[in-house]
């Protein structure tokens, strides 16, 4: 006859006299309300019971709780088991699964769905409980071992069974039981995986500081060789928050196991803070006893020798135990309830932040244009800033200088101007008297160490097509004859029948020869730029928009072509100009050309003059015609006057003057050259035009996509659907379990 075990006949008579108070009784509802919210997500003060396989947990567990676990081998704990024990009018046990965090999103909600309600409990109602749960599981048994997909069951699970054991009579308490340390396989059942599984899962609940260990040993093994100290240990250092339970004693019958049992439980032997407790278990003779007659035989044994030595210790006997676990965890509680608001108040704080990062939901055009619209005015936001170096705008500008872009622009034109002043000719002009301090580079030999030498970036594979490492090659200079020399060649070669004066080509010739430095120099020039634009783009695309699979979209399928368009006419627009610059006629309307050739003439003249002068101290007197100082100066008399000449021949005549149109207009034409390329090519078509790169992506380009653009760019694939309604639920969830710990829920 199958006997049905009452719930409310399985507890001590002692139940109602040790009923926490109202206010812990508060204090641990709320815990229970915290663990259904966001049991797996912040580390919530909690009792863990820990042991060897056959340790005698089941027995402790059903003595704390009154819940009687199956005796069944096959169904001994597979993983870990939530029980509950809280007061309610009517009597039931309501059994079901807290998925793992880390599983699958079908998985989750397929265990969820397991459920299973008890009005009355016997041992095969219960094991026909754990059998179903066991199934919804997926955990290996004797009869199946393999999944319909032909894949091997697996013997543990990292699911949580919770256990809710309601009635008039229970008493207030929540412990947590997981699988039993073993340390061989079982062929068929267990493998080493299993083994290690079943390790990590147990340090796993040890480890956190607000968890309360409870350490389960048989008495007649000796605890110094009991692993589970170990992990204790390794997850307790200072061993404060363990406690030990010894079981078995009956089975301690040699007299040196026996006083080593009761010198630990009167802290002779103890290391521990929280000591050590004994209990005697129900044996495998007792299982139609109740848990009151099994407590009854309990007490007996304990009043017998050796025993009576603990009497008036208070720590034999499940009722002490279980009077003591449920101090240290009120006590636990109230300890660490202001630091877990904080920690409540922090993740949930993440929570709504990581939400917020993902934007609104997208699951049409106008949510999904309303979501790149706002993508797009925070990039535009960084953009403007970053072109008018607004740098205090956003913090992003702190953390990271290599995309403070009108900074890197001004220092790689600086650097440009700078090399073509002092490396940009083909050789060295000749110096004369009239040379300033600006100008010396001129007449000095361009040096390799003035070649442009710019900021690297990160190699962006992408722009490769728009650089060509031809056009960055500088020409080979060695061996070449000095200028004059040069110039004397040219003419010889080109002169026709001119007196004292060339043809207009020659300029042309030889300005073409002086700047043959200026393509390489200038388009390693834009490349730096290009590159640091691009650059800035990338980054602040990534800060922008987080989602990664939409980023590839909007990346690959529509700004990179843009872009790429875009640093195409800013190169086309400086070949351009140095096609003007280099192959045009010599053209300019800048009076600084008249103004630098006079001089150079000039400084001929002089040269002459000082040449046939001789130096003279001239006196200068005031006007009582006293010496006031004494002035140097050349002295040339009027009747040589006439005899000031340059002495030269008419080639060497005009390889002077054609050196001096030449320097003067290489002058003039580069300082153009250099402010024409950074307001056009620069300024422009990089950074301020309408074609500019940098106004790409824009609310402009957002409106201009149509349906189907928009749902391949913007819209949420599933991963992203399923993270989204996870945060909500977490953010849920967290927000219910802020007002558990300020007590309005």
């Amino acid at each position: 006859m199958t006997k049905i075990i009452k719930m409310g006949s399985v507890m001590d008579n002692t139940a109602s006299r040790n009923q926490p108070s109202a206010g812990n009784l508060s204090i641990l509802t709320k815990v229970d309300k915290l663990r259904e919210l966001i049991g797996t997500k912040v580390a919530l003060p909690q009792l863990v019971v820990v042991g060897d396989q056959s340790s005698g947990k089941s027995s402790v567990l059903e003595g704390l709780t009154g819940f009687g676990f199956p005796r069944d081998a096959e169904l001994c704990t597979r993983y870990a088991t939530q029980i509950t024990c809280r007061r309610e009018n009517e009597q039931s046990i309501d059994v079901s699964i807290i998925p793992h965090a880390d599983a699958a999103a079908y998985e989750q909600e397929r265990v969820k769905k397991f459920h299973r309600t008890l009005k009355e409990m016997t041992p095969e109602s219960l094991a026909e409980v754990f059998k179903e749960a066991n199934e919804a599981m997926g955990i290996r048994t004797s009869t199946k071992s393999t999944s319909s997909d032909g894949s091997n069951l697996p013997a543990f699970s990292e699911h949580i069974l919770k256990i809710e054991k309601l009635g008039p009579e229970e008493e207030h308490f929540t412990v947590i039981d997981v699988p039993g340390i073993f340390r061989k396989e079982t062929e068929g059942v267990t493998t080493e995986a299993d083994i290690e599984l079943v390790r990590n899962m147990v340090e796993k609940y040890m480890k956190d500081t607000r968890t309360i260990i409870l350490a389960i040993m048989p008495s007649n093994v000796d605890p110094a060789t009991q692993e589970i100290l170990k992990l204790a240990k390794k997850a307790d250092p200072s061993m404060t928050r363990t406690m030990a339970v010894l079981t078995k004693p009956d089975l301690a019958i040699e007299r040196t196991m026996q006083q080593i049992a009761i010198d630990l439980v009167t802290g002779k032997r103890s290391n521990l803070t929280l000591g050590y407790y004994i209990v005697k278990n129900r044996g495998p003779d007792d299982v139609d006893k109740t848990l009151e007659q099994g407590q009854f035989d309990e007490r007996r044994f304990f009043s017998e020798a050796p025993w009576t030595a603990l009497r008036n210790t208070g720590k034999a006997g499940i009722t002490a135990l279980k009077t003591r676990v449920r101090e240290l965890l009120v006590d636990l509680i109230k300890k660490e309830f202001p630091k877990l608001k904080s920690d409540v108040v922090k993740e949930l704080t993440a929570l709504r932040s990581q939400l917020d990062k993902m934007g609104q939901s997208r699951s049409n055009e106008h949510t999904q244009r309303a979501y790149l619209n706002k993508m797009s005015e925070a990039f535009q936001t960084l953009a403007r800033d970053a072109l008018n170096a607004y740098y205090t705008s956003s913090e992003l500008f702190d953390e990271r200088h290599d995309i403070r872009l009108i900074t890197r622009v001004v220092e790689a034109s600086e650097k440009f101007s700078d090399v073509m002043w002092k490396s940009g000719h083909t050789r060295a002009f000749a110096s004369d008297s009239t040379v300033d301090d600006e100008e010396k580079s001129l007449t000095t030999s361009p040096g390799a160490d003035l070649l442009l030498e710019f900021e690297e970036y990160d190699s962006y594979p992408e722009l490769e097509e728009i650089f060509d490492p031809v056009d960055a090659e500088m020409p080979d200079l060695s061996g070449q004859e000095q200028i004059m020399d040069y110039i004397e060649g040219v003419y010889r070669e080109s002169r026709g029948q001119e007196l004292g004066t060339f043809g207009s080509a020659l300029v042309s010739t030889m300005f073409k020869e002086q700047t043959k430095k200026w393509r390489p120099i200038t388009l390693s020039f834009m490349s730096q730029v290009v590159s640091a634009v691009h650059h800035f783009i990338s980054e602040v695309i990534k800060e922008v928009c987080p989602d990664e699979r939409v980023r590839e979209e909007l990346w690959n399928g529509y700004l990179l072509e843009e872009l790429q368009k875009s640093y195409r006419r800013a190169m086309d627009n400086a070949k351009f100009l140095l096609n003007i610059e280099r192959e045009g006629i010599p053209l300019t309307q800048n009076h600084y050309f008249n103004d630098t050739l006079q001089k150079a003439q000039s400084g001929r003249l002089v040269t002459a003059m000082e040449r046939l002068g001789m130096e003279k101290h001239l006196n200068i007197r005031d006007e009582s015609s006293d010496i006031v100082r004494q002035q140097s100066g050349v002295f040339i008399p009027r009747e040589q006057l006439g005899s000031i000449s340059l002495n030269l021949a008419n080639s060497d005549q005009v390889r002077d003057y054609m050196h001096d149109i030449l320097k003067s207009y290489y002058k003039v034409s580069r300082k153009r050259f250099v402010d024409v390329v950074c307001q056009q090519a620069v300024n422009h078509y990089l950074l301020q035009g309408e074609g500019s790169p940098l106004k790409i992506f824009s609310t402009q380009m957002v409106l201009s996509l149509n349906e189907d653009q928009l749902d391949m760019i913007a819209a949420e694939d599933a991963p992203v659907k399923l993270r989204r309604e996870k945060l909500g639920r977490d953010i849920k969830n967290f927000e219910s379990a802020l007002k558990v710990l300020k007590g309005s829920s």
